[in-house]
């Protein structure tokens, strides 16, 4: 299976909840950037996952293993499972790797085992492991709110060419969202604009929206953002923004030929940047 990154085209904090989360607005969307997951029932009843990099733990501190252990007691699974995780998304970056890793195991066990889930459970079993696995499981473009958790599919993104960058640095998103200031709430105007924009199927509109309340902050932990940013905008990026809590940036470009063109620019200056050529990916997942 196919675990897609996502992005957000808008990151808006309204406030702080209750339970110590922040409210949140924002609009996110699939990418084709992906992971790949082999899923295999197995002749015991035991758990086995398999990684392609070595730095990554294999056990229930791993969402994929923890999910799927899950999954297994609460169904009562007549069988083990073998799964090998294939990791090209950057882990730490803002891109929902982790828990697109998570969401894909959901369903890839739910098909394997033909547990016919409805997409409800499917939503709260996700919601079990992280804020972002439930938008994961959907997929394509939509709004989430509250602590990321309460989705609202929007009209399919239109078709544009990107790149994504990420800086050597990893940052925690626990660290970004400790060290952010409250002063810097908004009131989901930004996401509305963008929601607005995909509607019309209006690119530069929807770049004209793009906003992120958390890069400032981690600009401030790494400064490579702020540099990669400019470099995309001087090889004629339509638009940049930092994904989630960074430290990954994409950059929306008129084709694939402009976005080709600025990797090559950005790799000259900043050799040790991770880039991926993408785009945006709305088919069913």
């Amino acid at each position: 299976m196919k675990a897609r990154a996502k992005i957000n085209l808008s990151l808006e904090i309204l406030g702080t909840r209750e339970d110590g989360y922040h409210d949140l607005r924002t609009v996110m969307q699939t990418v084709y950037l992906h992971d790949r997951l082999v899923i295999k029932k197995a002749d015991k009843t035991q758990l086995k996952l398999v990684c392609n990099l070595a730095h990554l733990p294999v056990d229930n501190r791993n969402l994929v293993y923890a999910a799927a252990q899950y999954l297994m007691e609460t169904y009562d699974l007549p069988q083990g499972l073998f799964i090998s995780l294939k990791k090209n998304i950057p882990v730490s970056a803002g891109l929902a790797g982790g828990s697109s890793d998570c969401a894909a195991v959901i369903l890839g066990i739910n098909r394997l085992f033909d547990l016919r889930l409805p997409e409800r459970e499917l939503l709260e079993t996700g919601a079990r492991f992280g804020a972002d696995v439930p938008f994961c499981l959907i997929g394509g473009t939509a709004l989430a709110e509250g602590k990321g958790d309460i989705l609202t599919r929007l009209t399919p993104h239109p078709p544009v060419s990107a790149v994504i960058a990420k800086p050597p640095m990893a940052l925690s998103t626990a660290a970004v969202f400790n060290a952010y200031d409250c002063m810097n709430h908004t009131e989901g105007r930004n996401s509305d604009t963008i929601i607005s924009k995909i509607k019309e199927r209006d690119i530069r509109g929807i770049v004209s929206g793009f906003y992120n309340a958390l890069e400032d902050v981690s600009i401030g932990m790494c400064p490579d953002i702020s540099k990669v940013k400019e470099l995309y905008m001087e090889s004629g990026a339509m638009g940049t923004l930092m994904s989630g809590s960074g430290p990954s940036v994409f950059a929306y470009f008129a084709s694939q030929r402009q976005a080709g063109y600025a990797m090559k620019h950005v790799n000259l200056v900043m050799p040790d940047i991770e880039q991926f050529l993408t785009g945006t990916f709305n088919e069913a997942l």
